[in-house]
């Protein structure tokens, strides 16, 4: 039998440097999202479905992109013991980002076939965005895995605050100067650029630190973490393909309209819930990994932040459920009444995503990227035949409604081999310390 947690006990865990990290990040989570839906109303009422669903298509070719442009070596700048090895490894994820930039910027002259595929004409005039689109998107999570190194968790909230304050702004004023389609998309470029100036201009020293000189070369650095572009930019390039997968298969058949629906559907319900749950997961992977290289236990402490995310998240999703048709006509206004009938049906899925997502970094700190890269494949198999089959029944909401399905049954495997992983590590480390 597990001893009863005491007030001591609480206590400590209420004043701990994770809580206090956590909390920070979620605070400024929590604000930015306000900002956002408070706003929606407003927006919502200047912009067309049809400007969403383009902003979103735009958003998901650029995430893409951007996932492509660090090669996931954002990952590794947590697991090197030397700062300079680590700033060694920020500065390839750099080079890799610019890199990248050069290739968006040769396939320009492509934006007209690239927007017919998608059935969007219009995506043309805009297609120029994704190099600086990814630049920043690249540049800004090399540095924010830098200042999670430094744990300098409130700059990151900081960063939060102000590119979610400027998108607000400048959503608004394109919209009330009538640039509506433009307008959403250079929100989208804008935003991050101002924060991200503003980060790097409160956060010098962290910065300057950033360029320090390393023992090590940057080809041996990158031979060193090759695991990451390896297995786990795949694998997150699959995870992000599978995410955005509504957008890049969907919007040829059904057209931007349904996809504007779909894609306030997904701002309202899985936006917030991805921010916070990479706010912890950003503040457990530094503890953990920590933890992982003194070789100390993580089960207990991992479990007991679980069970209380899990009784805070379970019937709070049960009530949106709920009241989700009142809210959206409320904050949205007519004529979006799908809206709220898409985020009903991926009630479940969104529910595994808010309890399991913080926990992907395991497969990281155990070195596991190639198991969960062949489940990442394996899942976007399934979400493509599953929407396959909402394509050929002519349906849109089948579709959606069977990706769900079939994400809450990945979730679930993925929350068991987490388990597993755990449970391992904890018996190999108490077998070496008897030893």
């Amino acid at each position: 039998m597990q001893p009863q947690m005491t007030k001591t006990d609480l206590s400590h865990i209420w004043h701990s440097p994770s809580t206090r990290n956590v909390g920070k990040l979620l605070s400024a989570n929590i604000v930015a999202q306000v900002i956002g839906i408070l706003v929606y109303p407003i927006l919502t009422r200047m912009y067309a479905p049809e400007d969403f669903g383009l902003l979103n298509l735009f958003l998901s070719i650029g995430g893409i992109l951007s996932l492509l442009a660090t090669s996931e070596y954002q990952s590794a700048v947590l697991l090197p013991s030397r700062n300079d090895e680590a700033a060694g490894v920020a500065r390839v994820g750099l080079w890799i980002t610019v890199l990248w930039m050069l290739v968006v910027a040769l396939s320009v002259p492509l934006a007209q076939p690239v927007s017919r595929l998608f059935n969007a004409p219009i995506l043309a005039s805009y297609y120029w965005l994704f190099v600086p689109y990814v630049g920043l998107s690249g540049g800004w999570t090399i540095y924010n895995a830098w200042l999670t190194r430094d744990r300098a968790f409130g700059r990151i909230s900081a960063y939060q605050l102000n590119q979610s304050a400027t998108g607000v702004l400048t959503k608004l004023l394109f919209g009330w100067f009538g640039w509506l389609r433009g307008g959403l998309i250079w929100s989208s470029v804008l935003a991050p650029l101002v924060a991200l100036m503003t980060s790097i201009g409160r956060s010098r020293k962290t910065f300057k630190a950033l360029w320090q000189p390393c023992s090590a070369s940057p080809r041996e650095l990158a031979h060193r973490f090759r695991r990451f572009p390896l297995f786990s930019m795949p694998r997150s390039l699959v995870n992000n393909l599978s995410g955005n997968l509504p957008a890049l298969l969907l919007t040829p058949y059904f057209g931007l309209n349904e996809l504007g629906f779909f894609a306030m559907a997904m701002t309202l319900a899985f936006r917030p819930i991805n921010m916070i749950t990479a706010s912890l997961h950003q503040v457990l992977f530094e503890r953990v990994a920590q933890a992982v290289r003194e070789r100390q236990s993580i089960w207990q402490k991992l479990k007991r932040s679980w069970l209380q995310l899990a009784v805070a998240v379970i019937p709070g999703m049960g009530l949106l459920t709920l009241v989700m048709p009142w809210l959206v006509r409320i904050l949205l206004g007519a004529g979006w009444e799908e809206t709220a009938t898409l985020i009903r049906y991926m009630m479940p899925w969104l529910t595994c995503i808010f309890l399991i997502a913080p926990l992907a970094f395991l497969s990281e700190v155990f070195g596991r990227q190639k198991l969960f890269l062949v489940i990442e494949i394996v899942y976007l198999a399934l979400r493509i035949a599953a929407m396959l089959v909402g394509i050929g029944m002519n349906d849109f909401e089948l579709a959606v409604i069977l990706m769900s399905g079939v994400g809450t049954v990945v979730l679930l495997t993925q929350l068991g081999i987490y388990i597993y992983l755990l449970s391992r590590y904890e018996s190999s480390r108490l077998t070496q310390t008897r030893e």
